[in-house]
Order: C-alpha cells, then structure tokens, then sequence
C-alpha cells in the first residue's frame, strides 16, 4: 500500500503481540483505514465485519453472515462462539467497521462482546480490531478513561493523510508543480487523490483546476471526511464550529483574534477549539525554541483540504450556490500563492525530516517546527516557516528556513531578510539558513550559496 509500511507493520505487530488483544483505528473517511485493514488481514484468518445503521436482529443476521453462519438470526453467543472455534486452530481477528454503528443497536452487543473477550479470549487467541471515523465515538466506547474497552488496554492506531512523497506515488506523472497543487488541495487523502489521478489521466492540460472542479463543484460537496460532514456528525451546535473553520483558514490563528471573528469570550473559544482537537479538525502549536510559552500559541486546520473549502470555496459561497464557477476559479487563480504558501511549508518540512533523517545533510534534527513574535498592535506575526534545533559536527545548531510559493526567483533581498530576522535569537552556535523555492534562485543567489557553506539552496524540483 503507497505510504502505510509503517502502519501495516504496527498492525502486523499488535496482531502477534500478546501484551493487548484490542485495538481501534480512527481517522476520517476516506483516509484509508478499511483498505489498511483489509489488507493487514491477507492470509491470516478473519472475520471482517462492516456493521450497519439497523435493528439488533438485522445487526445479528448482517453479523453472522459475515462470520459464515447459515442461520438467518443467529445469537450473538452463536457468532461468537464460531470465532472461538476459528481461533482454536490459530490467531482469529475480528474486525468491525463502523463500529459506532454497532455500539448504538443495543447496549448489550458491546458487553457481550466483551464478556468473551475477558472469559474466553484473552490468551489472544482472538484480536478484535474496531475501525470508524468518528473520533468522538471511538474514545467513548474504546479508549476513553470511562470506555468499556479501556481495561484491556486498548492500542490506538489514527491514520493521517500521506506525506507528499508518498501521495504523488499515487498521481500519474507530472511536473512538480502541478503535484503539489494537486497535494494541496487533496490534503493528502487518499480517496481525493484518487479523483485528482483519474482527472489527471483523463485531461493532462489543466489538471488542477479540472480536480478542482471533480471534487469540490460537481453539484455539492459530497465527500463524507469533509470537515462540515464531520461537524454535522459529532456535534449538535455546528453554526460556531464552521465560523470558526473559516476563521482559521483566513489565518487568524490566536485566541483573542478568534474569539473577536466568532464574537464570543476567550473562555468560551477555548473549549470550541478543544472540541476541533480532539475531532482531528484542528491542531495548535508554539514556537519550537518556546513550547509552553501561551501567550504565543496559535491554531491553524490540519488538513488543506479543509483549508481550500473554507478558504477558496465558502468565501464564494453566493458563486458557488449559483455555480457560478468562473468567478471561483478567477479567485482561486488569483490566490494560488497565497493559498499553497502553507502547503508548500508543509512539503519543506516533510522533506527537511526525511533528508535528516536520511544522513544526507550537514546537521541533524531534533526538533522542527516553526518560530515567530507578535506584534500586538497589528496582530500580525512575524518569523520563519521552519525552524530547527539539532547537531553539526557534533555542536549544537539552529535551521532557519524560509519556503518561497512564488513566480519570481529568490533574490538576494529575500536572503538578506531571513538572516537579518536570526539575529533576533542571536546565539554563537552553528547556524544554516535554507531557501526552498518553486522558481529556483537568481544567480547572484546562487553564486552566495556556493561561496558560503551554510547557505543551503533548495528547489522543489529537488524534493523528489
């Protein structure tokens, strides 16, 4: 499977580790966790399950079927003793889909469920695998402090988007470009990668914007992991929580700018973007040098897909309600830039921790992220894309690194900005200053780089 080795071999592990026989998979729809799954269970003995909105004796009978039982309503004792009988010749696993779905039929489908678990397989002979996309539900019933589940001690195995050297694996071939754009407004889910490939095979020209227009404008926006379906699902009060996706994406990131866009005390935004959180919609972050430093804590959305709906889209909402597509692809065009600035942050991190990692640059990493101040009378930041701490040559050092989305080539104004912005944090050990860009580097850039050895040049056509 493109990007999941390290996911197929946590599975392959937990299923031959006896320490724990319970484990739940969470992630949004279309990130892949039935795919993975199913194919973590290739050759091994299984009952795969995939449970349904219904009554107990429809869940039953869906159930049994499943587990090859001719009986139209068979009992749950019945079901579940054919699986003790499949792990007497070896390691059963049963695997739920939806398992949301199976926790709301009847309160005693989960305690049954359990009751044998604790009395009849926890020598690990059978491994129970619970898969569904609801966050919410799955700490409930599975992993919370209060979950039935939470005295087996349950593992828990999210499923993110891919990285984008593991996404364009799924794209046909392209200028680099082109993939990126297509990454950013995918977000790296699988399933909207797979309608980028197919449009892409289809019409090369324009790629992107016919992507666009297969995703997020044929008719209305469908896609069952998007954010406004995840808030419809999991909360009851949705109006404030799409207020506040919007926010974001318009990057107002701190709290009292939050909280002044929603019209609501910091107090009481809070808690919402506690609740994003945990929904997997939303993640904040401090600098890397000030990890618990408050006052200078921002949020942002963690998937672009996301960020484009809210960004590009419901800011054209009256165009797109009247599909009025040429006006939303003249905005889209007219903020590409300022659009893919992020993502293309995104792809120099990914690539900064892979190269490291790699050994194939002058320093190592021990943590990344970024570095910024306030400035409080214009509620605007200032700082760098990435910032790292690690080693050279086995002395300390710092990374800076500024990502360039833009038509122009770096110049030599642009480096002299990022150096002048480190003596802010001024300190006498080993520094690099790294440029990635889209459009390479004017010469007299180049010619810096090749003199001064911790000058590090990076272009996009480079990172794959």
């Amino acid at each position: 499977m493109v990007g999941r080795e390290r996911e197929l071999q946590l599975l392959n592990e937990f299923y031959s580790d006896p320490r724990t026989n319970v484990l739940a998979v969470t992630g949004r729809s279309g990130i892949g966790k039935t795919a993975l799954v199913r194919e973590s269970i290739k050759n091994r003995q299984s009952v795969f399950f995939t449970a349904y909105s219904t009554t107990d004796v429809q869940q039953r009978a869906l159930l049994g079927k499943a587990a090859g039982i001719e009986e139209e309503t068979p009992t749950l004792e019945q079901i579940f003793e054919k699986i003790t009988e499949m792990a007497e010749e070896g390691t059963a696993i049963f695997i739920i889909d939806h398992y949301a779905d199976f926790l709301k039929t009847d309160p005693s489908f989960p305690e049954t469920l359990h009751k044998y678990m604790e009395s009849k397989w926890n020598t690990g002979t059978v491994k129970l695998v619970f898969i569904d996309s609801s966050f919410i539900q799955l700490e409930k019933g599975v992993y919370g402090s209060k979950a039935l589940w939470r005295d087996l001690k349950p593992v828990v195995l999210p499923l993110g988007p891919l990285y984008f050297d593991e996404a364009v694996k799924m794209l046909p071939p392209s200028d680099r470009l082109t993939l990126s754009e297509i990454y950013g407004i995918t977000g790296g889910i699988p399933i909207l990668l797979e309608i980028a490939a197919e449009q892409m095979k289809s019409s090369s020209e324009d790629a992107v914007w016919q992507s666009i227009e297969r995703i997020f404008l044929a008719k209305f926006f469908d896609f069952k992991g998007s954010a406004e379906n995840i808030l419809e699902k999991e909360l009851r009060e949705k109006a404030y929580y799409d207020r506040l996706m919007y926010s974001l994406s318009h990057d107002f990131q701190r709290v009292n700018q939050l909280s002044e866009q929603l019209g609501k005390p910091k107090d009481v935004v809070v808690p919402y973007l506690s609740t994003l959180m945990r929904l997997g919609l939303v993640k904040k972050e401090n600098p890397v040098t000030e990890p618990t430093n408050r006052r200078k804590t921002r949020y942002s959305l963690v998937s672009d897909c996301d960020r484009f709906w809210y960004q590009i889209i419901i800011t054209n909402y009256d165009a797109y309600c009247r599909d009025d597509t040429e006006a939303i692809r003249n905005y889209w065009n007219e903020h590409i830039a300022e659009y893919m600035k992020p993502v293309f942050v995104r792809i120099c991190h990914e690539y900064l921790v892979r190269e490291a990692a790699a050994g194939k640059l002058p320093f190592s990493i021990k943590n990344i992220g970024s570095w910024w101040e306030n400035n409080e009378a214009t509620g605007e930041s200032e700082g760098f894309d990435l910032m790292a701490t690690g080693e050279a040559e086995g002395k300390n050092a710092y990374i800076f690194a500024r990502c360039f989305f833009k038509e122009e080539q770096v110049d030599m104004m642009d480096v002299k900005e990022l150096i002048d912005l480190t003596k802010k944090i001024h300190n006498k050990i080993s520094t690099f200053y790294l440029f990635f860009s889209v459009n390479g580097f004017a010469e007299n850039v180049q010619t810096v780089s090749e003199t001064i050895r911790n000058i590090m040049l990076i272009d996009l056509k480079d990172m794959l």
